[in-house]
Protein backbone atom coordinates (compact mmCIF):
# COMPACT_ATOMS: atom_id res chain seq x y z
CA UNK A 1 0.00 0.00 0.00
CA UNK A 2 1.80 3.38 -1.19
CA UNK A 3 1.65 5.74 1.27
CA UNK A 4 1.09 9.70 -0.16
CA UNK A 5 3.82 12.18 1.43
CA UNK A 6 2.63 15.56 2.07
CA UNK A 7 4.11 18.77 2.74
CA UNK A 8 3.15 20.47 6.01
CA UNK A 9 4.58 24.12 6.18
CA UNK A 10 5.12 25.74 9.56
CA UNK A 11 4.75 29.06 9.92
CA UNK A 12 8.71 30.08 9.83
CA UNK A 13 8.96 27.94 7.10
CA UNK A 14 6.36 30.02 5.23
CA UNK A 15 7.64 33.38 6.07
CA UNK A 16 11.16 32.59 4.71
CA UNK A 17 9.53 31.45 1.83
CA UNK A 18 7.73 34.65 1.57
CA UNK A 19 11.22 36.45 2.33
CA UNK A 20 12.82 34.61 -0.64
CA UNK A 21 10.28 35.72 -3.23
CA UNK A 22 10.36 39.30 -2.28
CA UNK A 23 14.24 39.60 -1.87
CA UNK A 24 13.92 37.57 -5.47
CA UNK A 25 11.82 40.48 -6.39
CA UNK A 26 13.56 43.24 -5.39
CA UNK A 27 16.74 41.91 -7.54
CA UNK A 28 14.66 41.74 -10.61
CA UNK A 29 13.73 45.57 -9.94
CA UNK A 30 17.17 46.48 -9.37
CA UNK A 31 18.56 45.00 -12.38
CA UNK A 32 15.98 46.36 -14.61
CA UNK A 33 16.41 49.94 -13.06
CA UNK A 34 20.30 49.03 -13.61
CA UNK A 35 19.65 48.24 -17.42
CA UNK A 36 17.71 51.05 -17.87
CA UNK A 37 20.42 53.20 -16.16
CA UNK A 38 23.11 51.75 -18.51
CA UNK A 39 20.93 52.20 -21.97
CA UNK A 40 20.97 55.84 -21.24
CA UNK A 41 24.55 56.19 -20.52
CA UNK A 42 25.34 54.30 -23.80
CA UNK A 43 22.92 57.12 -25.80
CA UNK A 44 24.17 59.93 -24.05
CA UNK A 45 28.03 58.85 -23.79
CA UNK A 46 27.99 57.31 -27.53
CA UNK A 47 25.26 58.95 -29.35
CA UNK A 48 24.26 54.85 -30.07
CA UNK A 49 21.23 53.29 -28.80
CA UNK A 50 20.47 49.76 -27.83
CA UNK A 51 17.19 50.09 -28.96
CA UNK A 52 14.57 46.67 -28.84
CA UNK A 53 11.55 45.43 -26.72
CA UNK A 54 11.74 42.09 -27.63
CA UNK A 55 11.86 39.73 -24.53
CA UNK A 56 15.09 38.59 -26.88
CA UNK A 57 16.67 42.06 -26.81
CA UNK A 58 16.11 42.34 -23.33
CA UNK A 59 17.30 39.08 -22.33
CA UNK A 60 20.94 40.42 -24.21
CA UNK A 61 20.84 43.73 -22.49
CA UNK A 62 20.12 41.94 -18.86
CA UNK A 63 23.08 39.28 -19.29
CA UNK A 64 25.27 42.81 -20.24
CA UNK A 65 24.42 44.41 -17.25
CA UNK A 66 24.87 41.46 -15.20
CA UNK A 67 28.62 41.01 -16.68
CA UNK A 68 29.76 44.44 -16.77
CA UNK A 69 30.65 45.22 -13.54
CA UNK A 70 32.93 41.96 -13.71
CA UNK A 71 35.98 41.63 -15.15
CA UNK A 72 35.45 38.62 -16.90
CA UNK A 73 35.91 37.97 -20.70
CA UNK A 74 32.68 37.99 -22.77
CA UNK A 75 32.21 36.12 -25.85
CA UNK A 76 29.32 37.77 -28.01
CA UNK A 77 27.83 35.38 -31.03
CA UNK A 78 25.66 35.93 -33.31
CA UNK A 79 24.78 36.89 -36.90
CA UNK A 80 26.51 39.74 -38.69
CA UNK A 81 24.77 43.23 -38.05
CA UNK A 82 23.07 42.20 -35.08
CA UNK A 83 24.67 45.01 -32.80
CA UNK A 84 27.37 43.08 -31.01
CA UNK A 85 29.04 46.29 -31.04
CA UNK A 86 26.81 48.41 -29.20
CA UNK A 87 26.15 45.43 -26.56
CA UNK A 88 30.18 45.52 -25.90
CA UNK A 89 30.07 49.51 -25.72
CA UNK A 90 27.29 48.83 -23.39
CA UNK A 91 28.86 46.30 -20.99
CA UNK A 92 32.08 49.08 -20.91
CA UNK A 93 29.93 51.73 -19.89
CA UNK A 94 28.51 49.51 -16.96
CA UNK A 95 32.26 48.16 -16.19
CA UNK A 96 34.83 49.51 -13.45
CA UNK A 97 37.07 50.54 -16.66
CA UNK A 98 34.43 52.87 -17.73
CA UNK A 99 37.09 56.13 -17.54
CA UNK A 100 39.35 54.06 -20.05
CA UNK A 101 39.72 53.60 -23.49
CA UNK A 102 37.33 51.51 -25.36
CA UNK A 103 39.26 50.10 -28.55
CA UNK A 104 37.83 48.17 -31.02
CA UNK A 105 40.18 45.95 -33.55
CA UNK A 106 38.25 43.69 -36.61
CA UNK A 107 40.47 40.96 -36.54
CA UNK A 108 38.94 40.03 -40.09
CA UNK A 109 39.87 43.70 -41.82
CA UNK A 110 43.21 42.70 -42.09
CA UNK A 111 46.18 40.23 -43.57
CA UNK A 112 47.62 38.23 -40.21
CA UNK A 113 50.96 40.41 -40.39
CA UNK A 114 49.14 43.64 -40.65
CA UNK A 115 46.48 42.42 -37.71
CA UNK A 116 49.65 41.09 -35.51
CA UNK A 117 51.10 44.45 -35.68
CA UNK A 118 47.81 45.93 -35.01
CA UNK A 119 46.93 44.14 -31.88
CA UNK A 120 50.70 43.80 -30.60
CA UNK A 121 52.32 46.85 -32.15
CA UNK A 122 55.94 46.76 -33.06
CA UNK A 123 59.39 48.34 -32.40
CA UNK A 124 61.61 50.42 -35.28
CA UNK A 125 62.84 48.41 -37.88
CA UNK A 126 60.83 44.93 -36.67
CA UNK A 127 59.92 44.41 -40.59
CA UNK A 128 60.07 46.45 -43.65
CA UNK A 129 58.41 49.92 -43.62
CA UNK A 130 58.87 49.97 -39.78
CA UNK A 131 60.18 53.41 -39.32
CA UNK A 132 58.95 53.73 -36.36
CA UNK A 133 57.95 52.32 -32.80
CA UNK A 134 54.44 51.98 -33.10
CA UNK A 135 51.96 50.00 -29.56
CA UNK A 136 49.29 47.99 -30.77
CA UNK A 137 45.68 48.06 -29.87
CA UNK A 138 46.63 46.33 -26.42
CA UNK A 139 48.80 49.13 -25.44
CA UNK A 140 46.11 51.78 -26.86
CA UNK A 141 43.57 49.66 -24.39
CA UNK A 142 45.27 50.40 -20.78
CA UNK A 143 42.91 50.47 -18.65
CA UNK A 144 39.94 50.03 -20.41
CA UNK A 145 38.43 47.65 -23.29
CA UNK A 146 39.52 45.84 -25.86
CA UNK A 147 37.25 44.50 -28.25
CA UNK A 148 38.20 41.88 -30.77
CA UNK A 149 35.41 41.53 -33.52
CA UNK A 150 35.03 38.51 -35.79
CA UNK A 151 37.79 36.77 -33.59
CA UNK A 152 38.00 33.86 -35.13
CA UNK A 153 39.37 34.77 -38.23
CA UNK A 154 42.62 35.53 -36.07
CA UNK A 155 45.22 32.90 -37.72
CA UNK A 156 46.46 30.30 -35.36
CA UNK A 157 49.97 32.52 -34.61
CA UNK A 158 48.11 35.60 -33.64
CA UNK A 159 45.68 33.22 -31.54
CA UNK A 160 48.56 31.76 -29.59
CA UNK A 161 49.72 34.90 -29.10
CA UNK A 162 46.42 36.03 -27.87
CA UNK A 163 46.40 33.16 -25.30
CA UNK A 164 49.36 34.37 -23.29
CA UNK A 165 47.61 38.18 -23.49
CA UNK A 166 44.68 36.27 -21.38
CA UNK A 167 46.39 33.63 -19.28
CA UNK A 168 49.08 35.68 -18.51
CA UNK A 169 48.23 38.89 -18.82
CA UNK A 170 51.58 40.02 -20.61
CA UNK A 171 52.45 40.38 -24.39
CA UNK A 172 55.81 41.46 -26.23
CA UNK A 173 55.72 44.13 -29.71
CA UNK A 174 56.79 42.73 -33.06
CA UNK A 175 60.72 42.75 -32.90
CA UNK A 176 60.52 43.34 -29.35
CA UNK A 177 62.55 41.65 -26.18
CA UNK A 178 60.40 43.83 -23.57
CA UNK A 179 57.45 42.10 -22.23
CA UNK A 180 55.01 44.40 -21.18
CA UNK A 181 51.67 44.10 -18.89
CA UNK A 182 48.53 43.53 -20.73
CA UNK A 183 46.06 45.79 -18.70
CA UNK A 184 42.53 45.81 -20.61
CA UNK A 185 39.03 43.71 -20.14
CA UNK A 186 38.76 42.01 -23.24
CA UNK A 187 35.29 41.38 -25.05
CA UNK A 188 35.40 39.28 -28.50
CA UNK A 189 32.71 38.87 -30.66
CA UNK A 190 32.18 36.19 -34.00
CA UNK A 191 29.92 35.49 -36.22
CA UNK A 192 31.45 31.79 -36.82
CA UNK A 193 30.44 28.56 -34.95
CA UNK A 194 34.02 28.75 -33.31
CA UNK A 195 33.04 24.48 -32.14
CA UNK A 196 33.07 23.48 -35.76
CA UNK A 197 36.71 26.14 -35.92
CA UNK A 198 37.98 23.90 -33.06
CA UNK A 199 36.44 20.33 -35.21
CA UNK A 200 37.98 21.75 -38.24
CA UNK A 201 41.48 22.67 -36.91
CA UNK A 202 41.57 26.05 -37.73
CA UNK A 203 40.55 27.60 -34.09
CA UNK A 204 42.94 27.15 -31.09
CA UNK A 205 40.13 25.27 -28.22
CA UNK A 206 42.14 26.79 -25.30
CA UNK A 207 41.69 29.73 -26.44
CA UNK A 208 38.12 29.50 -27.05
CA UNK A 209 37.43 28.34 -23.44
CA UNK A 210 39.19 31.56 -22.23
CA UNK A 211 36.91 33.56 -24.68
CA UNK A 212 33.59 32.04 -23.56
CA UNK A 213 33.77 32.44 -19.68
CA UNK A 214 30.47 34.62 -20.35
CA UNK A 215 29.06 33.77 -23.74
CA UNK A 216 25.97 36.23 -24.87
CA UNK A 217 24.25 35.31 -28.01
CA UNK A 218 22.56 37.58 -29.71
CA UNK A 219 19.44 36.82 -31.77
CA UNK A 220 19.01 37.63 -36.28
CA UNK A 221 16.34 40.34 -36.60
CA UNK A 222 14.24 37.84 -38.20
CA UNK A 223 13.81 36.34 -34.18
CA UNK A 224 12.74 39.59 -33.23
CA UNK A 225 10.47 40.94 -35.40
CA UNK A 226 8.68 42.81 -32.28
CA UNK A 227 12.11 45.24 -32.69
CA UNK A 228 11.31 46.31 -35.79
CA UNK A 229 9.04 49.21 -35.57
CA UNK A 230 11.26 50.52 -32.77
CA UNK A 231 14.53 50.33 -35.10
CA UNK A 232 12.66 51.86 -38.28
CA UNK A 233 11.43 54.96 -35.78
CA UNK A 234 14.99 55.36 -34.70
CA UNK A 235 16.64 55.20 -37.99
CA UNK A 236 14.00 57.59 -38.99
CA UNK A 237 15.17 59.92 -36.13
CA UNK A 238 18.79 59.72 -36.74
CA UNK A 239 19.46 60.12 -40.84
CA UNK A 240 16.45 62.11 -41.57
CA UNK A 241 17.76 65.71 -40.66
CA UNK A 242 21.26 64.62 -42.12
CA UNK A 243 19.63 63.30 -45.31
CA UNK A 244 17.18 64.93 -45.59
CA UNK A 245 17.97 68.68 -43.61
CA UNK A 246 14.45 68.37 -41.86
CA UNK A 247 13.13 65.16 -39.79
CA UNK A 248 11.85 62.30 -41.76
CA UNK A 249 7.82 62.30 -42.93
CA UNK A 250 8.05 58.95 -41.33
CA UNK A 251 6.40 55.59 -43.38
CA UNK A 252 3.29 54.28 -44.69
CA UNK A 253 1.69 51.16 -43.13
CA UNK A 254 2.64 49.46 -46.48
CA UNK A 255 5.59 49.84 -46.24
CA UNK A 256 5.94 49.40 -42.46
CA UNK A 257 4.26 45.75 -43.18
CA UNK A 258 6.44 44.66 -46.13
CA UNK A 259 9.86 46.06 -43.89
CA UNK A 260 7.93 43.78 -41.32
CA UNK A 261 7.69 40.47 -43.39
CA UNK A 262 11.24 41.08 -44.57
CA UNK A 263 13.98 38.04 -43.28
CA UNK A 264 16.37 40.61 -43.07
CA UNK A 265 19.93 38.45 -43.42
CA UNK A 266 22.08 41.58 -43.05
CA UNK A 267 20.12 42.16 -39.23
CA UNK A 268 20.00 45.77 -37.83
CA UNK A 269 22.90 47.24 -40.11
CA UNK A 270 20.62 46.17 -43.67
CA UNK A 271 17.82 47.55 -42.08
CA UNK A 272 19.28 50.97 -41.66
CA UNK A 273 21.09 51.00 -44.64
CA UNK A 274 17.19 50.44 -46.31
CA UNK A 275 16.27 53.37 -44.20
CA UNK A 276 19.07 55.28 -45.61
CA UNK A 277 18.50 54.47 -49.27
CA UNK A 278 14.59 55.12 -48.99
CA UNK A 279 14.75 58.54 -47.56
CA UNK A 280 17.19 59.25 -50.48
CA UNK A 281 14.73 57.79 -53.24
CA UNK A 282 11.51 59.70 -51.12
CA UNK A 283 12.49 63.43 -51.92
CA UNK A 284 11.84 64.34 -48.61
CA UNK A 285 8.64 62.89 -48.36
CA UNK A 286 6.73 59.47 -46.64
CA UNK A 287 8.59 56.30 -47.68
CA UNK A 288 6.36 54.03 -49.35
CA UNK A 289 6.75 50.72 -50.53
CA UNK A 290 8.31 51.71 -54.35
CA UNK A 291 11.37 53.48 -52.65
CA UNK A 292 12.41 50.01 -50.48
CA UNK A 293 14.94 47.78 -52.18
CA UNK A 294 13.17 45.03 -53.45
CA UNK A 295 14.92 41.82 -51.63
CA UNK A 296 16.58 39.65 -54.43
CA UNK A 297 19.90 38.37 -54.81
CA UNK A 298 20.55 40.95 -57.75
CA UNK A 299 19.77 44.33 -56.30
CA UNK A 300 18.24 46.85 -58.16
CA UNK A 301 17.66 50.86 -58.63
CA UNK A 302 14.09 51.56 -57.74
CA UNK A 303 12.44 54.74 -58.90
CA UNK A 304 11.35 57.85 -56.54
CA UNK A 305 8.19 58.40 -55.84
CA UNK A 306 8.14 61.52 -58.46
CA UNK A 307 8.70 59.63 -61.14
CA UNK A 308 6.56 56.97 -60.78
CA UNK A 309 2.93 57.70 -61.77
CA UNK A 310 -0.23 56.87 -63.15
CA UNK A 311 1.25 56.46 -66.87
CA UNK A 312 2.52 53.41 -69.08
CA UNK A 313 5.07 51.10 -68.53
CA UNK A 314 8.54 52.45 -68.91
CA UNK A 315 10.38 52.44 -72.02
CA UNK A 316 14.33 51.71 -72.18
CA UNK A 317 14.90 55.25 -72.34
CA UNK A 318 12.51 56.14 -69.20
CA UNK A 319 13.86 53.48 -67.30
CA UNK A 320 17.78 54.50 -68.22
CA UNK A 321 16.58 57.97 -67.16
CA UNK A 322 15.08 56.83 -63.74
CA UNK A 323 18.88 55.56 -63.24
CA UNK A 324 21.02 58.38 -63.99
CA UNK A 325 18.66 60.73 -61.81
CA UNK A 326 18.96 58.43 -58.55
CA UNK A 327 22.51 58.00 -59.24
CA UNK A 328 22.86 61.55 -59.94
CA UNK A 329 20.86 62.26 -56.78
CA UNK A 330 22.39 59.79 -54.12
CA UNK A 331 26.14 61.29 -55.56
CA UNK A 332 25.01 64.59 -54.56
CA UNK A 333 23.81 63.29 -51.27
CA UNK A 334 27.20 62.11 -50.24
CA UNK A 335 29.25 64.43 -51.38
CA UNK A 336 30.23 61.98 -54.57
CA UNK A 337 31.72 59.61 -52.27
CA UNK A 338 31.11 56.37 -54.55
CA UNK A 339 31.73 54.00 -52.20
CA UNK A 340 29.25 55.27 -49.91
CA UNK A 341 26.45 55.67 -53.01
CA UNK A 342 27.05 52.36 -53.86
CA UNK A 343 26.29 51.01 -50.29
CA UNK A 344 23.22 53.05 -50.12
CA UNK A 345 21.89 51.91 -53.83
CA UNK A 346 22.50 48.35 -52.84
CA UNK A 347 25.34 47.84 -55.85
CA UNK A 348 29.09 47.14 -55.47
CA UNK A 349 31.50 50.44 -55.79
CA UNK A 350 32.70 48.50 -59.38
CA UNK A 351 29.08 48.45 -60.45
CA UNK A 352 28.26 51.69 -59.77
CA UNK A 353 31.71 52.66 -61.45
CA UNK A 354 30.65 51.04 -64.78
CA UNK A 355 26.95 52.53 -64.61
CA UNK A 356 28.69 56.24 -64.26
CA UNK A 357 30.67 55.72 -67.46
CA UNK A 358 27.44 54.13 -69.58
CA UNK A 359 25.61 56.94 -68.41
CA UNK A 360 27.85 59.24 -69.57
CA UNK A 361 28.58 60.90 -65.82
CA UNK A 362 32.03 60.20 -65.31
CA UNK A 363 33.09 63.47 -66.79
CA UNK A 364 31.10 65.25 -63.59
CA UNK A 365 32.61 62.77 -60.96
CA UNK A 366 36.46 61.30 -62.35
CA UNK A 367 37.92 64.14 -59.46
CA UNK A 368 36.38 61.90 -57.35
CA UNK A 369 37.53 58.65 -57.26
Amino acid sequence: MSATLRTVWSPEDFAGEQRRRAAAADRSISLSERVAELVMRLETDDDLRAVGSSREWQDVLEHATRVAPASTTVLLTGESGTGKEIIARLIHRGSRRQRGPFVALNCAALPESLLESELFGHERGAFTGAWNTRPGRIEQAAGGTLFLDEVGEMSPAVQAKMLRVLEAREFQRLGGARTQKADVRVIAATNRDLKDAIAGGSFREDLYYRLNVFEIPIAPLRDRREDILGLIEHFLEELGPAILDTPARGTTRAAREKLQAYSWPGNVRELRNTIERALILCDGGVIDVEHLLEPSNRPRLVPTASVVRNRAPETASDLETIERRTIEKTLQQTGQNKAKAARILGVSRKKLCTRIHRLGLASATESFA
